[in-house]
């Protein structure tokens, strides 16, 4: 049994991040073991490995879990640890009180987007001297418990940022569209205007502004 299960958790990315409901990717390694489709719980298995109704073919299945639809699936960047957003504190005077500096873990809730979660993030560069506005990359709740985190409260969300290689529309600046944080933890579908996009050869590189959960 316990090989079976090393032979499993050895598919999985231990990061031992806790989105799936396990402490460990240990935890869900077993409940694999006795139904296969629980793989899908892994928020950083690659499109390649998860079962992930939004790469199917069928317009059908380009669906959130309630049923709502959605038009392209935004990843992180390549090159973040998580997916990035562009935000500001309601106290913007924090990162000057708190001395944040890139690097830092913080964490903090967004608020008038509808989203009940609690993000715990890395910032990825100083704050922004004259608005107090953070750039970070949300890593997971983990890394709250390995680092010394700081709370920030509640923050506005500026943007998401991110990579848009599964879509069924070309992004186009101006535009509002429905897409899908293939890491979101309520895996629902999120609303945004794109202030700029780029195509690359690895797929679009889209910022969305007035980021609603709808």
């Amino acid at each position: 049994m316990e090989r079976r299960i090393a032979e499993v958790l050895a598919t999985l990315p231990g990061k031992d991040c806790g989105q799936c409901g396990f402490k460990t990717c240990a935890g869900l390694a077993e409940l694999i073991l006795h139904d296969p489709r629980a793989r899908r719980r892994c928020v950083h298995l690659g499109p390649g490995t998860q079962i992930a109704p939004h790469l199917a073919a069928a317009p059908e299945a380009w669906h959130d879990v309630l049923g709502r639809e959605y038009q392209m699936v935004m990843e992180p960047f390549p090159e973040d640890p998580g997916p990035r957003e562009n935000i500001l504190p309601f106290n913007p005077g924090l990162a000057e009180r708190l001395g944040l500096k890139a690097g830092d873990v913080l964490f903090g809730r967004p608020a008038g987007v509808g989203c009940p979660v609690t993000h715990v993030g890395r910032l990825m560069e100083a704050p922004d001297p004259l608005s107090g506005a953070l750039v970070w990359c949300v890593v997971g709740p983990m890394a709250a418990r390995e680092a010394r985190a700081v709370e920030i409260g509640g923050y506005h969300i500026i943007a998401y940022e991110g990579l848009v290689r599964e879509t069924r529309v070309a992004p186009q600046v101006g535009g509002r569209y429905f897409f899908k944080p293939a890491l979101c933890m309520l895996q629902s579908r999120h609303s945004g205007v794109v202030s700029a996009a780029a195509h690359r050869p690895d797929g679009w590189r889209v910022r969305f502004e007035g980021i609603t959960i709808a």
